[in-house]
Formats: C-alpha cells, sequence, structure tokens
C-alpha cells in the first residue's frame, strides 16, 4: 500500500519505484477554479501555454499531471521534457523515454521509465459503487468468476480489473493507435499484486503484459508494461 502524505495542493503525495517504473503523486484542489500563477510558473514554457488554454477540472488536472511527470523524470535522472499531449489525448514523452498520466479530482499521478516499452498507469476510486459496470467492462468469463465472490467483494473486483484494463489500453495505444474495447483483453488479479492478462484480439496476441496493482487507501493504483 502506498500512503501519501498530508494534503497540500500541488505538493507531492508520494514518489515510488515500482516494477515498470517510477511512479510520483501530486495532490490537487478538488476545486475547478482557475490554477493559480504560481503554480503555472512551475511548469514548462509549452506546457504553461497548453494549461493556459485549458478551462476548469482539465486544467487542474493537466497542472498536477505535468508535476507529477516532472517529480518522476528527476527521480530517474532524465532531463526534464515538456510533455504536452498528441492527437488522441496522450501525453506525448521524447528522448527514449516512456511514460503515462492519470488522475481523480484530488490526485494526479504519472509514471515514466527510460527505454521505449509501452507503459501505461490507471487511478480509480473504490468509494462509490455505480451499478452496471461489470456488465459494461468484464467479459463472459471474468463475469463468471466476479459473480463467485462475495457480494462485497464483487465490487472492489470489477473496479480492479477496469483500472488494469484501462492501464493496458495506454500501454498499447502507441502501437496500435485504434480504440480498443474492454472485450479484447481479460483480467485475472492476484492477491500478491501481479495481475494476469490475456489477449482476446487477434493483433493483440503478440503482445507480452506484465501488470501489477497496489492501494492509495481506497484508491487502486494500476501499473503496465506491454512488450510486443
Amino acid at each position: 500500500m502506498i500512503c501519501p502524505s498530508p494534503h497540500q495542493p500541488w505538493g507531492l503525495a508520494f514518489l515510488v519505484s515500482v516494477p515498470h517504473g517510477v511512479v510520483a503523486g501530486v495532490h490537487l484542489p478538488d476545486d475547478p477554479a482557475p490554477v493559480d500563477d504560481a503554480t503555472l510558473a512551475r511548469l514548462l514554457d509549452p506546457e504553461r501555454a497548453a494549461a493556459q488554454g485549458l478551462r476548469g477540472y482539465r486544467q487542474v488536472q493537466f497542472t498536477g499531471g505535468r508535476l507529477a511527470v516532472s517529480a518522476a523524470l528527476a527521480e530517474i535522472g532524465a532531463r526534464r521534457q515538456a510533455v504536452l499531449s498528441n492527437a488522441h489525448g496522450a501525453p506525448a514523452f521524447s528522448d527514449g523515454i516512456s511514460g503515462s498520466v492519470s488522475h481523480k479530482n484530488d490526485l494526479a499521478v504519472a509514471m515514466v521509465a527510460r527505454g521505449g516499452l509501452g507503459l501505461g498507469i490507471d487511478l480509480e476510486d473504490t468509494d462509490h459503487e455505480r451499478p452496471g459496470i461489470a456488465a459494461r467492462v468484464l467479459t463472459p468469463a471474468e463475469l463468471a468468476a466476479n459473480s463467485l465472490l462475495a457480494e462485497g467483494r464483487r465490487w472492489i473486483d470489477a473496479v480492479l480489473r477496469f483500472s488494469v484494463k484501462e492501464a493496458v489500453y495506454k500501454a498499447i495505444h502507441p502501437t496500435v493507435e485504434r480504440y480498443v474495447g474492454f472485450g479484447e483483453v481479460e483480467v485475472w488479479p492476484g492477491n500478491d499484486g501481479v495481475d494476469r492478462v490475456e489477449a482476446l484480439s487477434a493483433d493483440l496476441l503478440g503482445f507480452r503484459f506484465e501488470a501489477r496493482h497496489v492501494w492509495i487507501g481506497s484508491r487502486v493504483l494500476s501499473t503496465v508494461r506491454a512488450r510486443r
């Protein structure tokens, strides 16, 4: 489990090494008000220009995500770089760095690593159950396994599988560059935090997935590394 520092808006929540890279978390103000100038000044010029073109929570989340990227890059000893969004809305890294970003209302997270590997990270809340999510994101085999769990565990299991799938899709998107449906992979969570991912679509069968999850309080943080 990751234990964040006390909440201080725009402060570093945690900085940890995981098997797939380094993950940094940054506390966000849970408020859509414009980001203050002092915080925007912590971004590189291209990032600051991009942030100033956003409004509400999108600006807050973009800013927090790039501050998390900056902290993670420093931890691996990499040169700081401006990370903007590509045509698909994903963060675009360069200089032999791979990375991924995710966020919820009051927390942004980023994972980076050296090399051209496909990396994906996802952060999900489990506090508020959303009826019907399992039927939308789980395959028949996953639904059957989910139904065997105690009723109080089914929601957590569904969110965990959903989170790993989101991280999988982020990890493979730079390679496949297409929409990937929830039914194209299956996720089999491990009690030790090591998860098994099975590809079902023909063009995904060539990928080797390494998936993990860890808890941040009631949130699940999933990380994935994907290789051909």
